[in-house]
């Protein structure tokens, strides 16, 4: 079962290697919360974790009761990193407990450094792609007549062609652009639309893409508005906002495109059967919702 943590695959630490470990990382910055997760995975058990916490404190006060006026820096960094390695200590979370968060199926799929779901760029540009402001793309003309245009799309959606003006481009997927654009530039470049014996031909592909605001909400790690590539999924939105909480749902994951529900996701297709029909490409404004 994937993501469920054996505390039979843990290494056994000594409470003095506890008591390190956890200076070190305090040293380090390391927060709170994920010194305590560190230390379960490494089978330290809550009451040996409450065990130390006395030890070192019980060692502080020994330091303490020995200092000397000279030891006023020392004995206040001390004191500090009394607490935050008592309070870390006291908040460990028990390898059972650890064990039981992880138990939800397929829970940690969005949470794993080595499945991202990011969109590859080096792929050819789909057709089913719709465009819109802040794409770069690339107009090639090629036969009697040759050209090449390369334009970003402005904020209002539109290039700017020579001797023909404002071309809008916004929300045309690439199929419909060629289209569009064969029809638009025959007035300038001979036998674009020649159906039956074209002497020129286009192709509009994609340069730089642009970026899109979405937002994830509901049972996540860290719901919020999240920046990302316009080729980006469902998937790769709830990897971005740290995976579905411990009550979040999987089966029922939400897509909401111009207040309409326009999809409801299943990840367990994915999860059992590889199936990625579900994991559908954002566009700019979408909200998707994990519920309990």
């Amino acid at each position: 079962m994937l993501g469920v943590f054996s505390p039979l695959m843990a290494q056994n630490m000594s409470d003095s290697q506890v008591l390190e470990y956890v200076k070190e990382g305090i040293r380090q910055g390391k927060e709170q919360k994920q010194l305590a997760s560190e230390l379960a995975r490494k089978g330290v058990t809550k009451e040996q974790a409450m065990r130390v916490k006395q030890l070192y404190e019980q060692q502080n006060n020994v330091n303490a009761s020995n200092a000397t006026g000279t030891d006023v820096n020392e004995s206040r960094l001390r004191e500090e990193m009394k607490e935050n390695t008592s309070d870390m200590l006291e908040d460990h979370p028990s390898t059972q407990d650890l064990a039981r968060s992880n138990q939800v199926f397929g829970r940690n799929i969005f949470n794993t450094r080595n499945l991202t779901f990011e969109p590859s760029v080096n792929i050819a540009t789909p057709l089913n792609y719709r465009l819109g402001p802040g794409d770069e793309v690339i107009i090639d003309i090629w036969g009697a007549s040759q050209n090449t245009i390369r334009q970003q799309i402005s904020p209002d959606g539109t290039i700017n062609i020579q001797k023909i003006g404002p071309v809008n481009l916004n929300g045309l997927t690439i199929a419909e652009a060629n289209d569009y654009l064969k029809k638009t530039l025959n007035k300038i470049y001979n036998g674009l639309n020649n159906t039956n014996d074209p002497t020129s031909d286009i192709r509009l592909t994609l340069g730089s893409i642009r970026t899109i605001q979405i937002n994830v909400m509901g049972e996540v790690v860290q719901p919020g508005t999240y920046s990302l590539s316009s080729f980006s999924t469902v998937f790769h939105a709830l990897y971005r906002a740290g995976g579905v909480s411990d009550i979040g749902s999987l089966r029922n994951v939400q897509l909401v495109r111009n207040g309409k529900n326009i999809a409801t996701i299943d990840v367990y297709q994915f999860i059992m059967k590889g199936n990625i029909q579900d994991d559908i490409r954002l566009q700019e404004g979408d909200v998707v919702i994990v519920p309990a």
